[in-house]
């Protein structure tokens, strides 16, 4: 519960024994728990438009989402930061970083009552996508800005984080949103689409942003849902090969003993 209340509505003390080194490992404890359960809560209620299978894979992807693009975009970022001059240690970058992921996910899941909300009420599809995209957006913009917020506190106040550093953060950030998208949408599904089975990965072409102004454009035109995926015509060949008749069973024709 401190935690918490620190990282909600006393961030500045946060942002401060971070700097003093003060409870790293619980700091870094609670952040990544925080982040894997509020995350993984917030995938289940906007995998439950399709079943309960769904709900279940999308509270495993989403968590794992998050990690695997600090994985891919943390080392450069601390690099960099180390090269123009920052005096924070590998620990306290971390702690830092994934405080923010977890203020995101904390939102995530105070926005998981919306998403229940038309979820029950039987918002369609397409409307369904879109709010998940923008809650996670609205989400995602504040855990960046509470990162930079503090990197400020720490930059103005202590000074053992460099000002230019605070640009190259903002380029990070930019980063690390087209990261993050890119692999969306190589996890996808996170909601799931209703006239088709089961599936952990997506297999339909494209990318993220056609797939956005896909979506505009079939809610603005009063689309419910994808059109169910029609069913592969017969082969005509085959089909006039078993009417034809045969030879044996023309009339007139004698059969053979």
């Amino acid at each position: 519960s401190d935690f918490l209340v620190a990282l909600l509505s006393d961030r500045e003390r946060f942002f401060e024994e971070v700097v003093d080194r003060r409870e790293l490992a619980h700091k870094l404890t609670y952040g990544t728990l925080t982040l894997g359960l509020l995350s993984g809560l917030f995938g289940l209620v906007a995998g439950a438009y399709f079943g309960w299978v769904q709900a279940i894979s999308a509270a495993i992807k989403l968590p794992f989402l998050f990690f695997a693009t600090f994985a891919v975009c943390f080392p450069a970022f601390y690099i960099v930061q180390v090269l123009v001059g920052s005096r924070l240690r590998l620990t306290q970058v971390v702690v830092l970083v994934v405080g923010a992921l977890a203020l995101t996910s904390v939102l995530l899941g105070a926005f998981v009552p919306i998403t229940a909300f038309f979820l029950v009420t039987g918002a369609n599809y397409y409307f369904q996508h879109l709010l998940n995209i923008g809650l996670a957006a609205v989400a995602g913009l504040f855990g960046m800005y509470a990162l930079h917020d503090g990197l400020s506190v720490v930059c103005e106040r202590r000074g053992v984080y460099p000002r230019k550093a605070l640009t190259i953060m903002r380029a990070w950030a930019v980063l690390f949103a087209f990261v993050g998208i890119q692999l969306a949408w190589t996890l996808r599904p996170f909601l799931g689409d209703r006239n088709t089975s089961f599936q952990i990965f997506g297999r339909y072409q494209g990318n993220f942003y056609t797939a956005v102004i896909y979506a505009v454009k079939q809610l603005a035109d009063g689309a419910v849902g994808p059109a169910p995926a029609a069913r592969p015509a017969p082969d005509t060949a085959l089909v006039q090969h078993l009417l034809a008749p045969r030879p044996d069973s023309t009339p007139g024709t004698p059969r053979r003993p």
